[in-house]
């Protein structure tokens, strides 16, 4: 039998249902993890599917022409990346699962070593460096699209979030409401400033009503913002109203010596839609 490295790449590839098999019977994932043995049948069928591109994408390592190994790694690391970022898999999770991949591989190649008799120290010795080197560059190629997938997931749900918490809800003849709930710090003064004006803009607003109804607390750095939302919108074409100002608001404003006087202020966002023209039923 020949001792190349393509002979070890084909008997491994033969030998990869096996594999796979030894792998799902030995992988003791959590309970709840993809890898525990309570998995739905959609998530095992995805999981031996993956395991067989894991296999062949490390055993390519051992064809002599280095493109395709190159090609299956990238191919591997966004594939398996992309999935467990989206499974909800936690990483340490998926690396013990390349470890119990690594270690059943490697038992195998034993046994084709066995199978062969005789085989050189050195022969056994590069074969095993070409194999661990090889999961080296899968652990890190992972890693770091592990993190680029997760880190894009992460700023998708803070988009979410910041939408959810400053939403503009247009109503009729081009006029919105911001309704701001809550409290409101530095931080969230700052996003209301960034994001509302575009966001008018894009949902064709020209009045906004910004309802402070649901505030629960408001300061200096805060109003500063909200007055200079009120004038990018003017600048920008459109008119803006605030609404909600209870008593205890109006008294902080007062105390902070803060004018608003350019700006229309209504006791209710009920009030400052009739203003507008629009009827609200009780």
């Amino acid at each position: 039998m020949s001792l190349s490295n393509e002979s070890v790449y084909h008997y491994i590839m033969e030998k990869a249902p096996i594999i796979t098999e030894k792998w799902f019977v030995i992988k003791n994932g959590e309970e709840g993890s993809i890898y525990s043995k309570d998995s739905t049948d959609a998530v095992n069928n995805l999981l031996r599917s993956q395991h067989a591109f894991t296999i062949e994408t490390v055993i390519s390592s051992f064809l002599d022409d280095e493109t395709i190994f190159s090609a299956n790694l990238s191919k591997w690391a966004n594939e398996i990346a992309k999935s467990r970022v989206k499974l909800g898999v936690p990483v340490h999770q998926v690396l013990h699962a390349l470890s119990l991949t690594r270690q059943t591989i490697w038992e195998m190649i034993t046994i084709f070593i066995e199978e062969i008799g005789d085989v050189p120290q050195a022969t056994i010795l590069h074969w095993s460096s070409v194999f661990h080197l090889t999961f080296d560059k899968l652990n890190n190629e992972f890693t770091e699209m592990y993190h680029e997938y997760n880190l894009k997931k992460i700023q998708a749900q803070q988009e979410t979030i910041n939408e959810l918490s400053n939403p503009i809800i247009p109503i009729i003849n081009h006029i919105g409401v911001l309704p701001i709930i809550g409290a409101i710090d530095t931080t969230r003064g700052n996003l209301i400033l960034e994001n509302v004006p575009a966001g008018c803009k894009e949902r064709e607003i020209r009045h906004l009503l910004i309802d402070l109804s649901g505030v629960s607390s408001i300061d200096t750095m805060v109003l500063q913002r909200l007055l200079s939302l009120v004038k990018i919108l003017k600048y920008t074409g459109m008119e803006a109203s605030i609404s909600g100002l209870r008593p205890d608001i109006a008294q902080v404003i007062n105390n902070l010596g803060i004018s608003l006087e350019n700006v229309p202020t209504y006791s209710t966002l009920k009030q400052a839609l009739s203003k507008l023209g629009l009827s609200v039923s009780s």
